[in-house]
């Protein structure tokens, strides 16, 4: 059991970096490069845009190259050590331009150090997102590995909301701007350290399959294929729409404490009740799921969320804190069920697969899903900062508006204009849009451990050349029901070569 426990906790280590980084980047990134290095907007939007699009070349690419490696480390964890390195520098580089000076010189400077930040987060996430289905094929117990995942996932957020604003006006003062380059500095290089190290324990800690497969040539139509898989474009729908959902949230929740409901001096307080539900529910639905199946949590949490989501449409700058916590552990509820769910449901799309093609093909899934979130949801914030532009708000000017000393600026006047209703409609509406097509998606899932351990028994079966045959009507039905299609159009091997290859 405590052997059980150090693999889990060695395994969810990986995830400190894939949730505190991820927050660090989504709460500071922006911030730093137009008021601390001071780049126009729209060029900060388009750095993170071209990194994206980068994205869509090293994702996909680390993926193929994960599933070809074969090392004495390892096809996958071989990554997890080259990328110590890459890991360290990039995250320093991210926060830090090295004195450079000229507006020109800094764009190409920070859009080559994030683009740099993006590859060395692929080298270790698109094969950290891969190898669970090497560690275990027992469908809860990927569950509980996830659970633990999350939970390290969700601390490290908690900690890297409150840490890095702590050094960073520690070191370099309290007043956003210039002068924090050095807290910024400091900040990055002190958990560029502690994310560099996670990923040596991820690596001294996991465990790969031996019996690997030979290794085959991947063309654009294999990457075309994976979309044949009915079971993953549903599960593309939920966790597209759910990660999308939670990255505007993110982007929005700040200005929306600070400018709609003048509650920026709570700010911390609000962020820090929704991450530390956010571990709890998650312990809480970890449970469930292994009782009721992995969608479970998201038929709870979901519908709180999309409720809270309307209810914000009657708050204002009137509304106490305490109603305010409310929500936040009301949204914590619906994001550590998006989370848990969807995480832990990505690694049974390979077995479903397998038995569809006869082919194991984990990293091509892992590298195309890492690429479809990140760029989805930069595309998303991109044009979230389009909408904010439109409805007139510049948050250069409206710092300037708050800390004029004439006197004249009047916080509840400003929070009734019409900039201000476009940003709480924002705020209502679009969570609510994306998690209610979320639930359209949930209600077809057809995947629970009986259908799952259904198709693990078929590809087990196929593969001693028994075929399918060799199940009860019951198992077919399930593995019928899990994939989309009928017994006939599954794999088939026709040879021993086909089932050897496996």
């Amino acid at each position: 059991m405590k052997r059980k426990m150090a693999s889990k906790l060695c395994y969810g280590s990986g995830d400190i970096y894939g949730g505190g980084a991820f927050l660090v980047f989504s709460l500071l990134y922006m911030n730093f490069l137009i008021l601390v290095e001071g780049l126009p907007v729209i060029a900060s939007s388009v750095i993170i845009l071209i990194g994206k699009f980068w994205d869509a070349i090293t994702d996909p690419m680390v993926g193929r190259l994960s599933d070809k490696t074969r090392s004495k480390y390892g096809r996958r964890r071989l990554y997890f050590l080259i990328g110590i390195v890459p890991v360290f520098l990039s995250f320093i580089m991210l926060f830090y331009s090295f004195g450079l000076q000229g507006t020109t010189v800094k764009i190409i400077y920070h859009t080559f150090a994030y683009m740099f930040f993006g590859t060395a987060f692929t080298i270790v996430m698109v094969p950290y997102n891969a190898i669970l289905s090497d560690m275990t094929s027992d469908y809860n117990e990927r569950t509980a590995f996830t659970t633990v995942r999350m939970v390290m996932s969700g601390a490290a957020s908690l900690v890297c909301a409150v840490l890095p604003g702590l050094i960073i006006k520690a070191v370099g003062g309290g007043v956003n701007g210039p002068a924090q380059k050095n807290g910024y500095l400091v900040m990055a290089a002190v958990l560029a350290a502690v994310f560099a190290l996670c990923w040596l324990i991820v690596f001294l800690g996991t465990t790969e399959k031996k019996d690997l497969p030979p290794v085959e040539k991947t063309t654009v139509a294999d990457w075309i294929s994976l979309f044949k898989n009915k079971p993953y474009r549903n599960f593309l729908g939920i966790f597209l729409t759910f990660q999308i959902c939670v990255d505007l949230v993110l982007a929005m929740f700040i200005f929306y404490i600070d400018i709609v409901v003048l509650k920026y001096g709570s700010y911390e307080l609000l962020m820090g009740v929704l991450l530390v539900c956010q571990i709890l529910f998650m312990i809480i639905y970890g449970n469930a799921a292994k009782k009721k199946g992995k969608a479970f949590p998201l038929f709870i949490g979901i519908p709180l969320w999309i409720v809270t989501s309307l209810l914000f449409a009657f708050v204002n700058s009137g509304t106490s804190v305490a109603v305010l916590i409310v929500f936040a552990v009301l949204i914590a509820a619906g994001a550590s069920a998006g989370n848990l769910s969807t995480w832990s449901m990505l690694t049974d799309n390979f077995d479903l697969d397998e038995i569809q093609t006869g082919k194991r093909r984990e990293g091509l899934y892992s590298g195309l899903t890492t690429f479809l979130r990140k760029f989805a949801s930069g595309v998303a914030v991109f044009v979230m900062g389009i909408g904010l532009q439109a409805f007139g708000f510049d948050q250069t000017e409206y710092n300037l508006l708050k800390s004029t000393t004439a006197g004249d600026f009047d916080p509840s006047a400003y929070a009734q204009s019409n900039i201000v209703s476009g940003i709480k409609w924002m705020f209502i509406l679009i969570p609510f849009a994306l998690l209610f097509v979320c639930m359209l998606f949930v209600s077809k899932n057809k995947i629970n451990k009986k259908r799952f351990d259904a198709v693990l028994k078929g590809i087990e079966c196929i593969k001693e050349g028994k075929g399918l045959s060799a199940l009860s009507d019951d198992e077919i039905k399930d593995i019928e029901t899990a994939t989309g299609k009928k017994a006939d159009e599954l794999w088939q091997p026709d040879t021993a070569n086909d089932v050897s290859r496996v």
